[in-house]
């Protein structure tokens, strides 16, 4: 199960981080990998912030700079922003950068629009060719402006079937199938579990670690 966040309450001055996302189960999320660090972690509800840039980009890490720029100009503060999504081999890695907007004219589908018109696509192929990955590209914009970038990737296969039960804005989840668990992510319980699945993201921030560790002495 997804861990909710709590604020921390052992220091008395701690710089903010923007989390630029209006998603509460992906700010939970990021916001407890990134619980060690003395932080204190803002979303974009938090800060007021209700408009958002266009996605122009043509991969994971175009978007995520597109947004960590935005953001940061607006809150004036330290941002972190993701980008990414599901990567199929069968189809050449789609549906890439257009996870959410799978629609005709770039239209954003529903979850339930976009775990079927996965399946749509995916109809027919055996089970062995079912390949796919989860990729994350974050991007953290130091108070100096200065852009650090990370990559993650975690793979599976894409079941036959969906899983019904889901977290709202993580469809993919229900029909992302990992052959450890022989589930889809969507089935399994927390723990060592749901590591497994967000090592993705898990790595990514890591990665960011030596940044990440300087933001959090500035006050103290």
């Amino acid at each position: 199960m997804l861990r909710r966040y709590t604020p921390r309450n052992d220091i008395k001055s701690m710089t903010k981080l923007l989390i630029a996302t209006r998603n509460k189960a992906k700010f939970d999320e990021i916001a407890s990998i990134m619980w060690s660090y003395k932080l204190e972690l803002k979303s974009l509800n938090d800060v007021n912030i209700i408009n958002y840039p266009e996605e122009t980009g043509t991969t994971f890490k175009d978007n995520a700079i597109i947004k960590a720029k935005y953001y940061y100009k607006k809150s004036k503060l330290p941002t972190i922003v993701d980008d990414g999504g599901l990567e199929i081999a069968a189809l050449n890695g789609w549906p890439g950068v257009s996870s959410r907007r799978m629609g005709d004219n770039n239209v954003e589908l529903t979850d339930d629009e976009m775990i079927a018109e996965v399946l749509r696509r995916m109809q027919g192929v055996p089970m062995s060719e079912r390949q796919c990955q989860m990729r994350v590209v974050f991007a953290l914009v130091l108070l100096n402006g200065e852009i650090i970038t990370s990559e993650g990737v975690t793979e599976g296969y894409i079941a036959t079937e969906p899983y019904k039960k889901y977290i709202p804005g993580f469809p993919f989840r229900s029909i992302f199938y990992l052959p450890k668990y022989g589930k889809t992510v969507s089935e399994l319980d927390g723990g060592k579990v749901h590591t497994d699945f967000m090592k993705h993201r898990k790595n990514a921030i890591i990665k960011l670690e030596p940044y990440l560790k300087k933001l959090s002495k500035l006050n103290n």
